[in-house]
């Protein structure tokens, strides 16, 4: 059964707080994320098979999420305001550049070997980011309308259903949007060293 669209709306209306706060919340939670790091001991200690198992999975996870979001800057850069995108990743789930940003996330805060920063980027994720996506959603419904209720209808937000590949043999790209996203995804390996280093 469609929601109707504006039951969606007002449903989200509420919501726009949310999108509107998420730059200072992530600098407010990276801010304590360092705090934390400097100012406790690790989790666990640094020798053995376990901790280099653990930057194993880190560094791994750091990668998924570095190509996986430069996967997703070929699809949505320079079209997120013009139209519903649902070829490549955003065939899968509706928000791939979080799902990529997630694990990202995860990775660095395994590379602190801190519990406790591991706990807050999680919850961080888990508690407010699907209200940015709801608040999202709803802009994008007022935008777009049916196309894109079609869309939520069909795919998933976050976890997948299915891995059937919507590739077209040719795909306009802007390069100035693809720069500016390699130039966002860098950082995700300075943040690794850097917090590395200070683990």
């Amino acid at each position: 059964m469609l929601v109707s669209h504006p039951t969606h709306i007002n449903r989200n209306a509420a919501l726009d707080w949310a999108n509107r706060l998420r730059q200072p919340l992530s600098i407010f939670v990276v801010s304590g994320c360092m705090l934390l790091l400097l100012a406790t001991p690790a989790s666990w200690p640094n020798q053995g098979a376990f901790p280099q198992g653990i930057d194993i999975l880190a560094f791994a996870l750091v990668v998924l999420a570095v190509f996986g979001r430069i996967w997703c800057s070929l699809y949505i850069s320079g079209y997120k305001e013009d139209r519903v995108v649902t070829e490549g990743p955003y065939a899968i789930v509706r928000n791939p550049l979080y799902v990529f940003s997630f694990l990202g996330a995860l990775g660095l805060g395994l590379a602190t070997r801190h519990l406790l920063i591991i706990a807050l980027i999680m919850a961080s994720f888990l508690f407010y980011y699907p209200l940015v996506v709801l608040a999202e959603e709803k802009n994008l419904l007022n935008k777009f309308g049916q196309e894109y209720l079609a869309y939520i209808n069909t795919t998933p937000r976050f976890f997948p259903r299915r891995f059937v590949l919507v590739e077209p043999d040719t795909y306009p790209v802007r390069p100035r949007h693809v720069r500016r996203a390699l130039q966002e995804v860098v950082w995700f390996f300075w943040f690794f060293a850097i917090l590395h280093l200070l683990a």
